[in-house]
C-alpha cells in the first residue's frame, strides 16, 4: 500500500477537530476528561478501561460518570502529594499487571504542567499514556549536504531494534528521546545523541540547531476506545537539525537501533509512503521536507498538513 503525505500526517494527529461536529461528538462520548484537583484545567483524555480502574481509587481521583469527568482528589493539593499518590497507584497497577502499557516501565519521570514552566505532577513515563497527559520529547534530523547536484541532501535513518516494546523494526528519526525529569531539552539532545548514535557531545553541541516543535493528538488505533491501542496521547516534540560531516558515521551504543543507513531524499520518501517509519517520526520527517522546500507549498493539502503537525493542544504545556 502507498500512503500520501497527508495520509501519514493523519496517522500522527488522529483525534478529530471541533469543527468536524459528528466525529468530534463521537470522540467526546467515548472518553473522559481528566481534570486537576480544583477543576481549573484539563490534564488529558481517559479511556473507559482506565476509568474503570481509577474508580476503585477514591484517595486519588473522583469519578463523575454522568459528566464524564475524572478529577484528582481535592486533598492532593500540592505537587508532592500528587507525586506520591500517583507513584503508589502506578506501582500498584504494575504489580497487578492491569495494563500492557506498564510492561514498558522505565523508572523515568515525566513532568505534567499546570501552566508554562509550572510543574503540576511528575509521573512514571509508562503511566503517562494511560492517563492521557501531554508527553514531551526531542527529535533530531541528522543530515548530510553535498555539492552533488544530483544528490544534494541525505538523511541518516536508523532502524529500531526488533526487541523494542513499541514499533519494533520500524524506521526512526536519526535520534529521538523522551524528555525525562530532571533533564532539559538541550541536555537530553546531547545525552540521546551519544546513547543512540555514538555522537560526541562536543560535536553535537557545536552543530545542533533548534528549529521549532510539532504537536498532535495521537491514537495508535483511531476510534478504538476499548483497548490500550486507543489510548489518547497528546505529544509535543522539540525538533532539532544536525548537519553532519560526510565522514561521520553514527552507530548504536545503547542498542535501541539495529543500524543506521544514509538515505537520499528519494529513498526516504519512498519508505515514508510505504509506511516503514514509526508514525510520529514520519510526521517529523515530513515537517523537515516541508521546511526545506522539498515538499512544496503547491503540494495538495499542504496547509492542512502544517496545521495538523502544529496542533494547539487543549492542555497546559511546558
Amino acid at each position: 500500500m502507498s500512503y500520501s503525505f497527508l495520509d501519514l500526517v493523519r496517522m500522527v494527529d488522529v483525534i478529530p477537530y471541533q469543527e468536524d461536529i459528528t466525529s468530534s461528538a463521537y470522540f467526546k462520548r467515548n472518553v473522559y476528561n481528566f481534570m486537576s484537583h480544583d477543576l481549573s484545567f484539563q490534564l488529558g483524555y481517559l479511556l473507559p478501561i482506565v476509568v474503570e480502574q481509577l474508580a476503585k481509587e477514591p484517595y486519588v481521583v473522583t469519578v463523575n460518570t454522568s459528566e464524564r469527568i475524572v478529577s484528582i482528589n481535592p486533598a492532593l493539593n500540592t505537587l508532592e502529594l500528587r507525586n506520591e499518590a500517583f507513584a503508589k497507584l502506578a506501582l500498584k497497577w504494575k504489580s497487578s499487571e492491569l495494563f500492557e502499557t506498564l510492561k514498558g516501565w522505565r523508572d523515568e519521570l515525566y513532568v505534567i504542567y499546570s501552566g508554562v514552566q509550572t510543574p503540576y505532577m511528575r509521573l512514571e513515563r509508562a503511566m503517562c499514556p494511560l492517563m492521557g497527559v501531554v508527553m514531551y520529547g526531542v527529535h533530531i534530523n541528522g543530515y548530510v549536504e553535498s555539492n552533488d547536484s544530483d544528490v544534494p541532501l541525505k538523511i541518516w535513518v536508523p532502524r529500531r531494534s526488533a526487541t523494542k516494546p513499541t514499533y519494533p523494526g520500524k524506521l526512526d528519526n536519526t535520534v529521538a528521546g523522551g524528555l525525562g525529569y530532571p533533564y532539559g531539552k538541550f541536555e537530553t539532545c546531547l545525552k540521546e545523541c551519544y546513547e543512540e548514535a555514538g555522537l560526541d557531545p562536543s560535536y553535537t553541541e557545536k552543530n545542533l540547531v533548534y528549529v521549532g516543535e510539532i504537536s498532535y493528538l495521537y491514537q495508535m488505533k483511531a476510534n478504538d476506545f476499548e483497548t490500550e491501542a486507543g489510548l489518547v496521547q497528546p505529544e509535543l516534540e522539540y525538533i532539532y537539525d544536525l548537519r553532519m560531516d560526510a565522514d561521520l558515521i553514527p552507530h548504536p551504543v545503547d542498542n535501541e537501533a539495529e543500524d543506521f543507513k544514509l538515505m537520499d531524499v528519494d529513498e526516504v520518501i519512498q519508505r515514508l509512503k510505504a509506511g516503514e517509519f514509526k508514525h510520529n517520526c514520519a510526521g517529523i520527517i515530513i515537517e523537515f521536507l516541508m521546511r526545506r522546500g522539498i515538499i512544496s507549498k503547491e503540494e495538495p493539502y499542504f496547509d492542512e498538513m502544517r496545521r495538523k503537525l502544529h496542533r494547539v493542544l487543549p492542555f497546559p504545556i511546558q
